[in-house]
């Protein structure tokens, strides 16, 4: 059964129009069949998404931020002779 479709404008930037169009080539597929894709993955997205509990809300922000995965890098490094 086919679901019934309507006309939707949208204002996107040219470039990105132009590399949509290519992209949805090179898939052989359509810039419409990109978007509608993209939106009824967006219902996907939100069913799959974790709620975080109040005490984890709580917590988010409480330590300072880290060093980095690079300093961890370096860290590892000289530890390993890498």
């Amino acid at each position: 059964m086919l679901k019934e479709k309507t006309k939707l404008t949208l204002l996107v930037e040219v470039d990105l129009i132009e590399r949509a169009k290519q992209y949805a080539s090179k898939h052989n597929t359509s810039v419409s069949q990109l978007v509608s894709r993209y939106l009824a993955s967006l219902e996907q997205v939100e069913e799959n998404a974790v709620e975080l509990t109040p005490r984890i809300k709580e917590l988010i922000g409480v330590l300072p931020p880290g060093p980095g995965i690079e300093a961890y890098h370096q860290y590892l490094d000289e530890k390993y002779g890498g």
